[in-house]
């Protein structure tokens, strides 16, 4: 557990501190921004550890591969460095694809999963909601508090880059609002009006006791139903993930209702450009899993990402090509330039993704234009 006394002095440190990031729509400016990772020493299963969690540096280039589609078609390539087709095929096949062995709580089928950031994204037109909750006795400002949306929006506008221009992905960028900060007493926070999101005291989950936004804003998939979960009783805005910081863990978890992440590394790094932590657990958020063990990987060489934690701060072209090959499998059974001429996976309404992409039909058009291009 982290002492109270350590989390006040990263409170205070952080608010006397002077950005190196600006908040807004100010220019942002990183320090230190050049070097190379350093590495600790190397895991039991082959991977590098490296010696930090965050850093200023630049993610990988993106890169669209080898063209596998035909002229016209919506890009779909494979690639031709850093990962293989075969790795990307061993991964589909035996971790995240509809017969991968889900008795191993490491695997699951993001087939059988209608509420990933992805489906979110296309039922929002390009954007996320979230919930913050507050899981901490020590009182959050609204200048640290504020930081979080630049922080989200950041992390995953580093995952959607490799998204947008393939396979008609719609949105050139991700946008996320901050609807709601729950917290167990008002006066943890430093401020009253909702100019950063609904405040809402004292509402507990009841397996931990940690706050949480009301359930009637939850907006997400039902499984059962096979329709979204009605959100019209919220008195505020839906929320579709929340994030949670706590101060009883080290780093965090991630799933497709958000992430929860060490309240300590997230104080201590909030002016840097990369958490490792964040972009990690968002990368659950997208149906992609950890890569911690020889099992859990196509071959000891595979090469270093995001998911498999500490071998990289940035997202690499493994992590790039793996949400790739999710957006192939499950968003288009088919590989059309026409949205309207795709069998679509997700029966959010009757054409949800349909009425999603539509508009973006001549983005697709130019986007195929200037891949083809570059291939």
């Amino acid at each position: 557990m982290v002492a109270t006394q350590l989390l006040t002095t990263l409170l205070v440190a952080t608010l006397a501190a002077t950005s190196s990031a600006a908040d807004g729509n100010t220019a942002t400016t990183y320090t230190h921004t050049d070097g190379s990772d350093a590495v600790t020493y190397y895991a039991e299963a082959g991977q590098r550890v490296l010696n930090d969690t965050s850093s200023n540096r630049s993610s990988s280039a993106v890169a669209f591969g080898k063209t596998t589609s035909k002229s016209g078609e919506c890009i779909v390539a494979d690639p031709t460095e850093y990962i293989t087709n075969e790795e990307l095929d061993w991964v589909w096949e035996h971790r995240i694809g509809p017969n991968a062995d889900t008795s191993d709580k490491a695997n699951w089928n993001v087939m059988a999963n209608k509420n990933f950031i992805m489906d979110h994204l296309v039922a929002n037109n390009g954007s996320m909601n979230y919930c913050v909750r507050w899981d901490s006795t020590n009182t959050l400002s609204k200048t640290v508090a504020s930081k979080f949306q630049n922080i989200l929006t950041r992390h995953y506008n580093e995952w959607n880059k490799w998204l947008k221009g393939y396979n008609c992905w719609p949105f050139e960028d991700i946008k996320v609002n901050m609807v709601g900060f729950a917290t167990k007493d008002a006066s943890l926070l430093d401020w009253t009006d909702d100019s950063i999101g609904q405040i809402y005291e004292g509402n507990l989950d009841a397996s931990e006791g940690v706050p949480q936004c009301p359930d009637e804003c939850y907006r997400f998939y039902d499984s059962v139903n096979n329709v979204w979960s009605d959100a019209s009783a919220c008195k505020g805005e839906p929320f579709d993930v929340f994030l949670r910081m706590s101060q009883n863990i080290e780093y965090g978890f991630g799933y497709d209702w958000g992430q929860e992440v060490s309240l300590k590394k997230m104080l201590e790094n909030i002016n840097d450009k990369n958490m490792v932590y964040i972009g990690h657990e968002i990368g659950h958020g997208f149906g992609l899993p950890d890569f911690y063990v020889d099992k859990d990987k196509p071959s000891r060489d595979f090469p270093s990402s995001i998911m498999m934690a500490f071998s990289s701060i940035t997202i690499t072209p493994s992590d790039g090509w793996m949400l790739r090959r999710v957006l192939d499998h499950v968003s288009l059974k088919n590989h059309s330039s026409s949205m309207r001429e795709m069998e679509l996976r997700v029966p959010h309404s009757e054409n949800m993704w349909v009425s999603a992409l539509e508009s973006a039909d001549e983005l697709c058009r130019v986007q195929i234009n200037e891949c083809e291009s570059k291939t």
